[in-house]
């Protein structure tokens, strides 16, 4: 019983069927079909060997019905029996076809009730199989031999062999102490296996089978039942072995119901080996029941729901995708196909979820993961193989990616990807024709355009990108003297890669101004695609203003003029030619009241300064004032007139109103008789007034 828990194990490793997924939303893939013929040994020898009755013709058999019971819906088996090719015949049809896209109960069933007549080993078998399967079209081809004897009809089996063509892959299994062997070379895609005794046929047979679909297994919590997995998966496959198995679904840890994809099939031993041998052994343990599922399996635990069985198996095929991610030499990520820009890059891959772009982390059930990626630029395919890490230099046209990760030995994903590289252009312009333009009373004369050329990076513009250009931008430079100037008038010229750009006057009528050369900017930037071209030029507007001396002046006459009244205006509020009071004028200068007779008290009060205010205004007129020197209530003392007489001088306008007057002295001297003319003090001037009650005393900065 153990020898036959080992086998149904083993056989479990072929019931996952791979196929390639989509890497990305962006690419286009889909699952490959398979090919596979079969060169099964019916001869005599796997039944009984040295006149002893062996069961190694149900084990492979047994084994055959695992291989129909895994077929994809693209997959095509063909098996070529050895007995079909004895007597030198070359011609034989396959023995069976099975189509993947028939049920898998059906293509077991023909297997399980294929019956033959034992013969030998004729190596015409082997030579008919190849020749159908290089001229039959599909994605993979692969050629399985099962032999336990020495073939008739070949001497040099490696010579065969290392002629095949490089799409077909070889598998070479040898089933007994004494059976053949070829070499193997895994790098042209053939391999060789031997199982020196019956119970390791269903080992070997279960190597082959996962190269040929990719599969691997799941941990079984026996006694719950259950599995987990940290990454989301597409398909779980179940098998189950025992006499009255039965596989009724998978639950979710959260409590979601999956139920089989395909109806259950069952594989179980034959009893009939060959019509010609009445005698032989029948393994009667060899016997389950497979069940797919497929579906979106998030990570998580799930248990299976199987009864009779003794042994519980799942295989499961990641629902994972292979993502390629570039980086640019600023270390950003490109995020869009659409704004992928000519230059260098680093090429990274990874795992996301199918359909998605949720990334898929690192897990044992993906084993080591090795990345790969071929990389075809405008046509051209680089001689390197690019591995995740690697620089890569894009240019500018179409790109195509095709990536292939590798991980659980032999398990594969690929996706092609497919971006438009971008390169911002540079253009440059240049000022081709520049003509003088002749200014005259009646206005600007454009006839000849200036000329702008425009090249792309060193070459004249196509046609095609001369139809993708728009205007450019076209600005005076001079801000000075664009003054009088309109906007150009630009458009194309008859000429591919040529602007004519047309001055133009502003508004209707020539300025009052002489028009003089002014400096130009001609600038393009246009988004192109994703791609910006962009180029700039400076020139010079030429012209000759031919008219009069007056009409090409009269603007600037007309401002020189108003500027020099401007300066005469500020003249007449600037020293000397404006004067004011001093500024160290008191507004309320104080008076020292001293008594002249007893009964009268010491005394201060104030006098008042004041200015009058539109003298102040007025340009180049001095300002004017008055200071009242006694305080309020003194009869028969006039209150000063002043005028600034420059410096911190003032002017006594009202000199004749203090002339013969003894009792009021200016710095102690009084105004003579018949005096008329203003009298010059300063702002510290000593003023008196004698009375008999009291002496009044003011100096006006005081």
């Amino acid at each position: 019983m153990r020898r036959i828990q080992k086998a149904a194990a083993l056989l479990l490793a072929v019931l996952m069927i791979w196929s390639l997924l989509p890497a990305t939303a962006a690419a286009e893939s889909s699952t490959p079909s398979r090919r596979i013929h079969i060169v099964y040994d019916d001869s005599g020898s796997m039944i009984t060997t040295d006149g002893q009755l062996v069961d190694t013709w149900c084990q492979a058999k047994y084994a055959m019905e695992v291989f129909a019971a895994m077929l994809g819906d693209g997959d095509i088996m063909n098996i070529y029996v050895m007995s079909d090719f004895d007597g030198g015949r070359t011609g034989s049809s396959p023995k069976l076809t099975l189509q993947g896209s028939d049920s898998q109960s059906t293509n077991v069933a023909k297997i399980h009730n294929m019956v033959t007549t034992a013969g030998n080993t004729p190596f015409n078998s082997v030579r008919k199989a190849y020749s159908d399967l290089a001229a039959a079209a599909a994605d993979e081809k692969w050629l399985v031999v099962l032999t336990d004897g020495v073939f008739q009809g070949v001497t040099d089996m490696d010579a065969f062999f290392s002629q095949k063509s490089g799409d077909i892959n070889v598998m070479f299994l040898g089933m007994g102490p004494n059976a053949p062997e070829i070499t193997e070379n895994q790098e042209a895609g053939i391999y060789s296996e031997k199982a020196a005794a019956s119970d390791q046929i269903l080992q070997k047979i279960t190597g082959i089978c996962t190269r040929i679909f990719n599969s691997d297994r799941l941990d079984v919590n026996v006694s719950a039942k259950t599995v987990t997995f940290d990454i989301p998966m597409g398909e779980l496959v179940v098998f189950a072995q025992g006499a009255n198995v039965a596989i009724n679904g998978i639950t979710s840890d959260s409590g979601r119901e999956y139920l089989s994809s395909t109806t259950p099939v069952t594989v179980q031993y034959s009893e009939t080996p060959a019509t010609n041998y009445p005698d032989f052994i029948v393994n009667r343990d060899l016997k389950g029941s497979i069940a797919t599922f497929r579906d979106d399996f998030p990570s998580g635990s799930y248990t299976v729901d199987v009864t009779g069985a003794d042994t519980i198996e799942v295989y499961y095929k990641p629902n994972v995708e292979i993502a390629a991610y570039l980086t640019n030499s600023e270390g950003r990520e490109v995020t869009s196909l659409e704004d992928l820009q000519a230059g260098e890059y680093t090429i990274t891959f990874g795992f996301v979820k199918a359909g998605t772009d949720e990334s898929v982390n690192n897990s044992a059930l993906l084993g080591e993961v090795t990345y790969s990626a071929v990389v075809t630029n405008n046509g051209t395919t680089h001689e390197k193989t690019y591995t995740s890490g690697d620089k890569i230099y894009i240019e500018e046209g179409t790109l195509e990616i095709d990536a292939t990760a590798q991980y659980l030995d032999y398990s594969s994903v690929s996706t092609h990807l497919d971006y438009s590289i971008y390169e911002n252009k540079v253009l440059t312009l240049s000022v081709a024709e520049n003509p003088v333009y002749t200014i005259t009373t009646d206005g600007l004369d454009a006839a000849e355009p200036i000329q702008v050329h425009v090249t792309m990076e060193g070459q004249e513009l196509s046609e095609e990108q001369w139809e993708e250009m728009s205007l450019p931008r076209v600005a005076m430079t001079d801000e000075e003297d664009q003054t009088g100037y309109g906007a150009f008038r630009v458009e194309k010229s008859g000429a591919v890669g040529v602007y004519n750009l047309y001055p133009t006057i502003s508004g209707e009528d020539l300025r009052p101004q002489i028009y003089e050369d002014c400096g130009f900017t001609v600038a393009y930037a246009g988004k192109h695609g994703a791609a910006t071209w962009t180029g700039t030029t400076e020139g010079t507007l030429q012209v000759d203003d031919t008219r009069s001396w007056l009409e090409r002046n009269l603007q600037r006459l007309i401002k020189g003029l108003i500027l020099a009244m401007i300066i005469l205006l500020i003249l007449g509020y600037i020293p000397p030619f404006k004067k004011y009071l001093p500024k160290k004028l008191k507004r309320r200068p104080s008076i020292d009241c001293s008594p002249n007779r007893p009964g009268i008290h010491q005394m201060t009060a104030n006098g008042r300064y004041s200015k009058r205010f539109l003298t102040s205004l007025i340009p180049y007129k001095a300002e004017e004032g008055s200071i009242k020197f006694v305080p309020p209530g003194v009869a028969g003392v006039p209150v000063m007139q002043v005028k600034a007489a420059g410096g911190s001088g003032m002017l006594l306008m009202n000199a004749k109103a203090y002339a013969g007057k003894e009792h009021i002295t200016f710095n102690g001297t009084p105004i003579e008789e018949g005096r008329v003319k203003p009298v010059r003090l300063s702002a510290g001037a000593m003023i008196s007034v004698n009375t008999k009650e009291m002496t009044y005393t003011c100096v006006p900065n005081q």
